[in-house]
C-alpha cells in the first residue's frame, strides 16, 4: 500500500468506511451473509464492521475489498465513494440528496396549502 492511501486510511473516520462497504455491498446486490461466508467470520462480525461497531483493520480492509472485486486504492479514493454515495438503488429505497431535497420541497409547498385550506374551514 502506497503512503497516501494509508495516511488515507488513518485520517479517515472508521464510519466513513462502514458506509462506504455498505454502499458497495448494495450496488453489487450481495447479502451480508455472503460478505462474512467469504470473508471466513460470522454474519454478527460483519453487520459490526458495516455499523462501524468493530475496529476495521487493512487485512479486513483487504478481504472485503477482494470480495466487492473493487481494487484496494479505488476503494479509498474519494471519487469512487461519491459515485456510491450519490448511487439511486431503488430496490434499497436510496435517493441522492438532490432528489431527496426536491422531494422535501414539493412536502413543504403541501403542508402550506394544507395549512390554507384548514384555515379556510369553518370552526
Amino acid at each position: 500500500m502506497n503512503g497516501i492511501a494509508y495516511m488515507f486510511l488513518i485520517f479517515t473516520p472508521m464510519k466513513e468506511y462502514s458506509m462506504r462497504i455498505r454502499k458497495f455491498r448494495q450496488l453489487q446486490d450481495l447479502s451480508q451473509e455472503f460478505m462474512a461466508m467469504q470473508m471466513g467470520i460470522t454474519m454478527s462480525a460483519y453487520s459490526k464492521i458495516e455499523r462501524g461497531k468493530t475496529e476495521l483493520t487493512l487485512y479486513r480492509l483487504g478481504q472485503i475489498a477482494t470480495v466487492l472485486q473493487v481494487d484496494l486504492i479505488d476503494f479509498l479514493r474519494d471519487e469512487k465513494v461519491a459515485h456510491v454515495a450519490e448511487a439511486a438503488i431503488p430496490d434499497y429505497g436510496f435517493v441522492t440528496r438532490g432528489e431527496f431535497a426536491e422531494q422535501a420541497a414539493a412536502l413543504h409547498q403541501v403542508q402550506l396549502k394544507l395549512s390554507e385550506i384548514l384555515s379556510k374551514l369553518p370552526q
